[in-house]
């Protein structure tokens, strides 16, 4: 709570006893007051010329060497700024009224219980000096911006032509700032103050008591009681009457002044003090309306206004009726266990509200915070809180609004928790249209259902149409392994039986462990066991009206879904259905084009065959150099995804010489230059037959390019340097050595040193010089570097 300045007391008291007392009781009850004793009044008045700067007096009205009255004037006399209450063991309603008018804040008798009461009646009593040394500056520095604003306006009816005249005078000399407005008859005054004005041009009135057309007393209750006027009223005699003077303060005169020698300095005072009062009472009439008003409302409203104070001590002030309809507790409650406000607060919220008290938070910002309620209920309530502070900015009070905000914050939580749940629903569409695997797939839509569900466990589990049995695919969260082999028909356990019943199943725990009926329900409740399950949840993977499986879902500890809850789980068991069989489509699409294109490697070892058997020489040659060509593509750095293009270009590089003719073809001697432009049109033919086939345009570069030579003076193109793809420049070297290490019709093969030493004088001629690096150390790197003839190209 806010630390507070300790209240200095002054306590004028002869009886050492009743002085032990107090100070016991306002320890107990108000430990921050700081208590002085001064046992006579001459103490008393030593102590205050030394030390003048106490907060409040209390003082007994009968002391050994004085009284009370005495110490009260001495006070007010020398404008001591401190609170003084009075206090005695014997006392009536005219002592009391006697030690008020003297300017005591406060009278105390000394009653059995005074002693509980006197610690509120010393704050109380301390406030009030407070406001009223406010109101008085207030009022002192309004008086002097009247002074020199506006001249204070004063009519005043006087039959005496030279008490008018010498009053005149006076006036002008001793009082610029007070104009007179002076009438000889109480009919000018009616005249002038007409019946029930809603502004009064005068601010005070000045009547003298003898009239002859008007008796004063009448005049005044003719103002006063029918015609409203508020202004205030002093009544000027020239001989005093008590008798009078007391019945024009009873219908409202302010002062009663004879005409004494020296009254006319009197009267500027008079006349300013009761307007000033006058002031001051309507000021306090409307703050009073106000109030009342204010209370009105907050009576009304819904919601909780309040008002504590932390000087000189924490308590509560005001709380309105509504925090009964919001908290159940009642506001007297509130106001009894104001001390221990915490106990109304939820305790991980403590550290905020203590910031607020300390006045660490800005005026009016929200603040949101649990509240507990009479009945052990949470609610969440919305807080604007305004500080308040003296002139020295010292925090004095707090006040504002609370409101209940309860129904808006399970909204939030209830909207934050569908955008959680839709992002987990996009979460799992991502994860079907990435075509995931099936396994990946419902790996991130088990993690979802965890998170998102709330529970602990969480398993898929699908139908096997052959064995008739639900299947363990995929499970998260579970704490052991070796369940993923139990299986079990549709029915045969609680949760399974949500695919035949098409609808979510609830299972506890004790419906499991009651079950014993077969080897498979020993172990499932085996696994619930272990598992300390609690209850579980199981909803169908349906899709086109078929049954796909079951979703599963357990919990460790008590659960009662809600239709929310049951609704989302329905949705994820649908993105589950959805997912597998996207999966099976998948898979089916994939098995479908694996067998295409087995079909097509078929056909084009079908071609490779056809061309064996025309020409018997080259049938191991195109096994050979597919096999090599793959394996210095991979030497050279060559993307796994362009192997599939390479091997089926090397497996049809000599696909075009089914357009040369057999005499060509197959003979056996030297070619003539007609014969060897009829040759040189096989990649022509090459080109023409595969390019047309989308499944092998990727692979013509080697059937069409594997003769252009590195310097250009290949064919068909002419193709020099990097010019020619790289499929195309590691085949050439690789085609030259075997056909150059076999028998061909024309000649026989060479020894492989002439063949690598014919391969590196070609290189930058014929060959890439770095396809030549890269295939001489392949080659080096191949047992006693004899040409591969076993292995087999996948």
């Amino acid at each position: 709570m806010q630390e507070s300045r300790a209240l200095r007391i002054l306590y004028v008291e002869d009886d050492p006893f009743d002085a032990d007392l107090t100070r016991r009781a306002l320890r107990k009850t108000a430990p921050l007051f700081s208590l002085d004793i001064a046992p006579t009044l001459e103490q008393a008045l030593r102590t205050l010329e030394i030390d003048p700067s106490f907060d409040l007096m209390l003082t007994d009205l009968r002391l050994p060497d004085g009284n009370g009255i005495s110490l009260l004037a001495h006070v007010r006399e020398r404008q001591l700024p401190m609170a003084v209450v009075v206090i005695t063991g014997q006392g009536d309603e005219e002592v009391a009224v006697s030690v008020l008018k003297a300017g005591a804040n406060d009278y105390v008798i000394k009653r059995h219980n005074y002693l509980e009461q006197l610690c509120p009646t010393l704050i109380n009593a301390y406030q009030r000096y407070q406001a009223e040394a406010m109101r008085r500056a207030a009022a002192g520095r309004k008086a002097w911006r009247l002074r020199r604003e506006r001249p204070l306006r004063v009519l005043y009816l006087e039959n005496d032509l030279g008490d008018r005249e010498m009053t005149r005078q006076h006036f002008a000399r001793h009082a610029h700032h007070i104009h007179l407005h002076i009438v000889s008859t109480a009919q000018e005054v009616l005249q002038l103050l007409p019946g029930k004005p809603k502004i009064c041009d005068y601010d005070a009135l000045m009547l003298n008591c003898h009239q002859q057309d008007f008796s004063a007393l009448d005049l005044l209750k003719e103002l006063r009681q029918t015609r409203g006027l508020d202004a205030p009223v002093i009544l000027v005699a020239s001989q005093g009457d008590e008798e009078l003077a007391v019945q024009a303060l009873r219908l409202g005169a302010y002062d009663y002044v004879v005409k004494t020698p020296g009254y006319l300095f009197r009267l500027p005072g008079l006349l300013e003090n009761a307007y000033h009062r006058s002031q001051l009472q309507r000021e306090q009439a409307a703050l009073r309306a106000s109030e009342e008003r204010f209370r009105r409302l907050a009576e009304n409203v819904p919601d909780i206004i309040y008002r504590f104070r932390v000087v000189p001590r924490f308590w509560l002030e005001y709380i309105s009726p509504a925090v009964e309809s919001i908290t159940g507790y009642t506001a007297d409650e509130f106001y009894e266990a104001a001390d221990e406000i915490y106990q109304f607060i939820h305790p991980e919220d403590w550290a905020l509200i203590q910031r607020m008290l300390d006045g660490k938070v800005p005026t009016g910002k929200q603040l949101t915070f649990r509240m507990i309620r009479k009945d052990g209920e949470i609610i969440w309530v919305e807080s604007r809180n305004a500080p308040l502070y003296d002139h020295q900015g010292k925090l004095i009070l707090h006040e504002g609004v609370i409101r209940d905000i309860t129904e808006r914050k399970l909204s939030e939580e209830r909207i934050q928790r569908q955008l959680h749940r839709l992002n987990a629903l996009r979460s799992i569409d991502a994860a079907i249209t990435a075509n995931l695997s099936l396994c990946q797939t419902l790996d991130v839509l088990l993690e979802q259902v965890i998170a998102q569900l709330g529970v602990h466990a969480a398993a898929i589990l699908l139908y096997e149409p052959e064995s008739q049995t639900l299947q363990w695919r995929a499970a998260k969260g579970f704490r052991k392994a070796g369940f993923e082999s139990l299986h079990c028909r549709p029915g045969d356990s609680p949760a399974s039986a949500a695919v035949l019943e098409r609808r979510v199943m609830r299972v506890v725990k004790e419906d499991i462990l009651s079950s014993n009926d077969s080897p498979q329900h020993h172990c499932l409740a085996q696994l619930w066991r272990e598992e300390n399950f609690v209850v579980c949840y199981g909803a169908p993977l349906i899709i086109k009206d078929q049954a796909l499986g079951v979703l599963e879902v357990y919990r460790r500890a008590p659960f009662e879904a809600d239709a929310e809850w049951l609704n989302f789980l329905e949705t994820l068991a649908g993105q589950a259905a959805i997912a597998i069989n996207n999966a099976s489509l998948v898979e089916g699409l994939q098995q479908a084009n694996q067998e295409l294109l087995e079909a097509y490697d078929s056909t084009l070892e079908g071609w490779v065959r056809a061309l064996n058997l025309r020409n018997k020489e080259t049938e191991e040659h195109t096994r050979r150099v597919t096999e090599m060509t793959l394996r210095l593509a991979v030497a050279m750095g060559v993307d796994e995804k362009e192997l599939v293009h390479i091997k089926r270009g090397a497996l049809l590089h000599d696909i075009g010489k089914m357009g040369i003719p057999d005499d060509v073809l197959l003979k056996r001697g030297p070619l003539i230059e007609s014969e060897w432009v009829a040759m040189h049109r096989h990649p022509e033919y090459a080109r023409q037959l595969l390019s047309g086939i989308e499944y092998l345009r990727q692979a013509v570069d080697i059937p069409y390019y594997h003769h252009e030579r590195w310097d250009g003076s290949g064919y068909p193109q002419g193709l020099k340097g990097e010019e020619i793809p790289l499929s195309a420049r590691i085949f050439a070297v690789v085609d030259v050595w075997d056909a150059l290490s076999s028998d061909r019709p024309y000649r026989k093969h060479w020894q492989p040193e002439r063949v690598l030493d014919y391969i590196r004088a070609q290189a930058g001629r014929h060959f890439d010089p770095k396809v030549v690096e890269v295939f001489l150390r392949l080659l080096n790197e191949t047992e006693n570097n004899q040409p591969i003839q076993k292995s087999v190209v996948k």
